[in-house]
């Protein structure tokens, strides 16, 4: 918006007199508008696209920052309204500063990227071999990353979920037959990691039988 000015000066019976034009321009007060593309994403190869909206003025760059505050930033040297970032390993925020003429400038909203950790399946321990029937084993997960699901298989090929088996803690009980178990890892929305099986044995119970030819010999020189 543009404002001109004069001044009419009279001095006495003398016609008036006309000063020259001044213009003032203003400039609409910046407006640093919103990001829109907050995304979560798995750590290491990613790409995820953010775009301002909303905004009066040119962008100056773009920042990001670990914290929503933008205490401590990071500037990206970008002007358009449109960037991508790739391959984060950690959250981060960013935003957009839009400056207008001669006003002070402003920093839009941010945008959250969420990095979730990559699937760890980790390592079970503390199989072994069981009598059949009535038994009760400890097979413990360690050094994992994400959310359990344990799975069990009669043949070390074909694994099903278990019901309610998302601890790092499973206990087997009144296995009849050897049986497989496998932990299945998942971190946010990272690609599953599948640990390596283990194998909890179970041996036939132990069955004494039964003897025959029993009779009565004389003492001394005698076969049975």
């Amino acid at each position: 918006q543009k404002m001109h000015y004069r001044a009419v000066v009279t001095n006495g019976a003398c016609a008036a007199a006309i000063s020259s034009v001044a213009t003032i321009n203003v400039d609409a007060a910046s407006v640093g508008g919103s990001v829109s593309g907050s995304n979560t994403v798995c750590s290491g190869t990613n790409t995820s696209g953010l775009k301002l909206s909303g905004h009066t003025g040119v962008i100056t760059k773009w920042q990001w920052s670990s914290s929503s505050s933008f205490n401590v930033a990071t500037d990206v040297a970008e002007t358009t309204d449109s960037i991508t970032v790739s391959n984060l390993t950690a959250s981060l925020y960013y935003r957009a500063v839009v400056a207008n003429g001669v006003c002070a400038a402003a920093n839009s909203g941010s945008a959250l990227i969420t990095v979730n950790a990559a699937s760890v399946a980790g390592t079970i321990s503390g199989m072994s071999t069981l009598c059949t029937g009535t038994n009760r084993d400890t097979l413990t997960l360690s050094g994992h990353t994400g959310t359990i699901q344990w799975q069990s298989s009669a043949d070390n090929a074909s694994f099903t979920n278990i019901s309610g088996a998302t601890n790092a803690v499973y206990n087997p009980v009144n296995l009849i037959a050897t049986t497989y178990y496998r932990a299945v890892v998942t971190s946010g929305v990272c690609a599953a990691d599948t640990s390596a099986s283990v194998t909890e044995t179970v041996s036939p119970a132990t069955v004494g039988g039964t003897l025959s030819g029993g009779q009565t010999v004389c003492t001394g020189t005698n076969t049975s």
